[in-house]
């Protein structure tokens, strides 16, 4: 018989293996591990509809200039930076790692497609997880083992692997790149003028509920075995859900 039990552990550990989730995702992709010392002004200029003049019927363009502050800055493999036009500057994000992991080093340091891999790993792994906290609600086990223990050694694993990349993008500080933006004197684990973005701390977000995630696993198994959970379904409901 098909049944689907929903308790208040079980809930809890899906929601937080869905945070970190988002967690480590935001942290691969938005350029914001580290942010540039110095502000640049910016002229932004956002066009609205025409309007219609009233005596002569003769359309008006109507644009409106704001000045902006930007702090230029780097993540795993995107960069936000002024790009400088005839006219004018522009402030541009975009991704530098144009061959992939074969990009010159010089460009896209090796500890940083280090790093690039294994937060991607550990992604990749926690998404997985994430299916089986799903999983979990209709099924107690798989090819003899608890589906709670294995998805929350998956867990650990995958906390351990953005782990890794969290220690692996310092080494790379001492990069041409890194210290154009924070100044020469940028090494390894010193990012002289720079700041750590909020990349950076979203990933280790992501590495403290991973390990979260697998101890509540184990309070989620044990909610599902209770009493009250094994007598309604010996009662034939098909869904059972208790706080």
């Amino acid at each position: 018989m098909c049944y689907m039990i929903i308790t208040g552990g079980s809930l809890i550990w899906f929601l937080l293996s869905l945070i970190a989730d988002m967690c480590v995702i935001s942290a691969i992709v938005t350029p914001k591990w580290l942010i540039g010392p110095s502000a640049q002004a910016f002229t932004v200029t956002t066009p609205h509809l025409p309007l219609t003049g009233a005596q002569h019927n003769e359309t008006i363009a109507v644009t409106t200039t704001t000045t902006t502050l930007r702090y230029p800055s780097v993540g795993i493999y995107t960069r936000c930076k002024a790009i400088q036009n005839i006219r004018h500057s522009q402030y541009h994000c975009g991704a530098f790692d144009l061959d992939g992991f074969a990009t010159d080093s010089e460009i896209y340091p090796s500890t940083w497609k280090a790093a690039m891999f294994f937060i991607s790993l550990g992604f990749v792994i926690l998404t997985l997880t994430v299916l089986c906290t799903l999983i979990s609600c209709c099924r107690q086990s798989m090819f003899g083992k608890s589906i709670h223990n294995m998805t929350a050694c998956a867990q650990v694993t995958a906390g351990i692997s953005v782990m890794l990349s969290l220690f692996l993008h310092p080494l790379g500080w001492s990069a041409t790149r890194v210290q154009l933006l924070c100044g020469a004197d940028a090494e390894p684990f010193y990012a002289a003028g720079c700041s750590l973005g909020i990349s950076f701390y979203s990933a280790i977000a992501g590495v403290v509920l991973c390990f979260v995630c697998a101890g509540i696993s184990l309070k989620a198994e044990s909610s599902n075995m209770r009493s009250r959970v094994k007598r309604r379904v010996e009662e034939g409901d098909r869904l059972v859900c208790i706080p």
